[in-house]
């Protein structure tokens, strides 16, 4: 199974975080599930490790998506755009546009890994916490 990660669902995974989700860690620790890291989650992760607002440096979080065999990193492109969302914001949007991009690249129910309320409640893709 694919299941798209958003920036919380990364960190938290990480840094051992409480609040990630039961649901959301399972998936994590799975090691045959096949993740999809939004370059956009990678930019998130790189501001808020900056800042400081998690207990580990941004070189942590890119060396363990960039180095674990069962990630990959999607990048922004027209491809990804062109799936934006109009209900959503831009950084929501373009993590929902990369899940739903995936769901149509790879022709495999994709899943998003969120508690994001703005997300969940759009309906526009399954998602997990």
């Amino acid at each position: 199974m694919r299941y798209v990660l958003d920036t919380h669902a990364l960190v938290w995974y990480l840094a051992q975080d409480p609040r990630l989700g039961r649901e959301a860690r399972k998936v994590l620790d799975d090691e045959n599930n096949l993740l999809i890291v939004p370059v956009i989650v990678l930019a998130e992760a790189k501001y808020i490790a900056s800042r400081k607002r998690v207990p580990l440096p941004f070189s942590e979080i890119l060396r363990w998506v960039a180095t674990a065999p069962r990630c990959s990193i999607l990048s922004l492109d027209v491809f990804t755009l062109a799936h934006f969302p109009d209900n959503l914001d831009i950084h929501d949007g373009l993590i929902v546009a990369a899940a739903l991009y995936s769901r149509e690249f790879f022709g495999d129910d994709i899943t998003l890994l969120t508690k994001d309320l703005a997300i969940t409640q759009s309906g526009l893709l399954p998602t997990l916490w």
